[in-house]
């Protein structure tokens, strides 16, 4: 039974109540949920999406919870998650969609195994003089695909193949990893292809906005299916020029070739040489698909009879792609100053098949440290007298430092396909920051004996107060303030 309030300052509410609670029905898969949400209007700042609008803001607040069912039937913290896991075949949200895949279990046993979960128990809540050692496991999810998107390749007689691509460079190279995909279909090596991104005079297809942690999934597609188109068009070429049936050819070597005598076919080069030739659909002249969106439609006549092109438009697909994360963290907290350092931390990904492993390590340690600033600092507060602002710099709403991070932070992930995009990727932006906020919540919680603050962030000051035995009563605008 969830009850969320809303508080979006004067703007009123936002969708983020609906998806912290389909996060909930996602992560812990129960039988039964009902939902319950209020929107409220507060003399506070707007507040927009940082990552995972609705899932991370509940990340940290449900895994204590978690905790404490655990310790109550006597079963281990580990082991409460994996029985209530999202596995293939399973559905959640108010729909109960279906997930394209799901291997938490398998992110889970690497996450624990990997942090040597089940040796550390025994300094679970050691003490050291004023320190004591919490340790938290964390879960992390976002819908991480959409489809319906659209894809242009071209070729010019030079045989170099332009990847016409909409998705920019938000430093974890989706323009690059989704681009691979049409290069593998082609079997191209990576030094002949261009990607003409940026730009709209580039001639770019209708391509899905860069949230929601969806652009490896739903790009890929695309560009999957517009290199396909090509390759198809490719054969048909070479069929219709050489003899047989375009079955009977295959590309290898920046060659399109008979199967059964490799010597007989034509060089990339020569192929769209032939496409301009022959003109109409190898060239986006005519039969394009009729589902194109406006935009691709335009950069398609403006490439029209130019080059050799792929066009495609990619189709609804069914089911949730999830995108999943498993973090497991070990803090030593000071009762003296309610300060902590977080000694080690593990994060793993379920996003099916890695495209682009850097790209990965990226998202996830990106991730993490916003994780750390969601449990720990980042925080705005006003009087609750007057309404005034309170946080004038950072100081009173800190971001993390390298000071605040661990040394070093462990990734990893489970790498296994789902079947609903080609290369078998799905996304993994947003939870790489709720599995960490999670952790890092359930091990603060964890130090302090299992007390739950059921909020984020905890800071200093609200670990001294506990501590100290203050309790502050709820007053206006308690959300935006100093409280113990």
């Amino acid at each position: 039974d969830i009850y969320i309030i809303s508080d979006n300052g004067g703007k009123g509410g936002g969708g983020d109540a609906s998806s912290a609670a389909d996060c909930i029905d996602v992560l812990y898969q129960p039988d039964a949920l009902r939902f319950r949400g209020t929107s409220i209007v507060s003399n506070t700042g707007h507040r927009g999406a940082q990552r995972g609008p609705g899932q991370n803001q509940i990340a940290p607040i449900i895994a204590p919870i978690m905790d404490k069912a655990a310790d109550a039937l006597g079963i281990s913290r580990l082991e409460i998650r994996k029985i209530n896991a999202p596995r293939n075949g399973d559905v959640a949200g108010p729909r109960q969609t279906p997930f394209t895949s799901a291997y938490v279990p398998e992110s889970l046993d690497m996450a624990t195994q990997q942090f040597d979960w089940e040796g550390r128990q025994s300094r679970r809540r050691q003490r050291n003089g004023s320190k004591v050692i919490g340790l938290g496991l964390g879960q992390g999810y976002h819908n991480a695909g959409r489809s319906g998107m659209d894809g242009i390749v071209t070729m010019g007689t030079d045989g170099r193949l332009k990847i016409h691509n909409g998705v920019g460079n938000l430093g974890t190279y989706s323009y690059a990893s989704t681009s691979r995909a049409a290069a593998e279909v082609l079997k191209m090596p990576w030094e002949s292809c261009d990607i003409l991104n940026v730009r709209t005079d580039n001639h770019l297809p209708i391509t899905s906005p860069q949230d929601g942690s969806n652009s490896i999934f739903t790009n890929t597609r695309t560009m999957f299916g517009a290199a396909t188109d090509m390759l198809n068009k490719m054969k048909e070429i070479a069929a219709t020029d050489l003899g047989g049936d375009p079955a009977d050819y295959d590309v290898s070597n920046e060659r399109v070739h008979q199967i059964a005598d490799t010597s007989v076919g034509y060089s990339y080069a020569e192929v769209a040489q032939r496409a301009l030739e022959l003109g109409g659909k190898f060239t986006g002249e005519a039969e394009l698909p009729e589902e194109l969106a406006e935009w691709t439609q335009i950069s398609v006549s403006r490439l029209a009879g130019s080059a050799f092109m792929g066009v495609y438009h990619d189709p609804r697909h069914e089911g949730n792609p999830p995108g999943f994360t498993v973090t497991c963290c070990e803090i030593e907290l000071d009762l003296e100053t309610g300060k902590y350092d977080i000694l080690d931390m593990v994060t793993i990904a379920d996003s099916g098949t890695i495209v682009h492993p850097q790209g990965m390590k990226n998202q996830l340690v990106g991730g993490a440290v916003w994780g750390i600033g969601l449990s720990g600092y980042e925080r705005h507060l006003y009087d609750p007298q007057n309404g005034l602002p309170a946080s004038t710099g950072y100081w009173q709403s800190k971001v993390p430092t390298y000071l605040d991070t661990p040394v070093k932070i462990g990734t990893g992930w489970v790498d296994l396909p789902d079947p609903e995009n080609p290369v078998g990727a799905r996304g993994i932006g947003e939870p790489s920051m709720g599995a960490v906020s999670a952790a890092l919540t359930a091990a603060i919680t964890d130090a302090l004996d299992g007390h739950h603050f059921a909020a984020a962030p905890i800071t200093a000051d609200m670990i001294l107060n506990h501590l100290a035995g203050t309790e502050e009563n709820a007053v206006p605008l308690a959300q935006n303030n100093f409280r113990g």
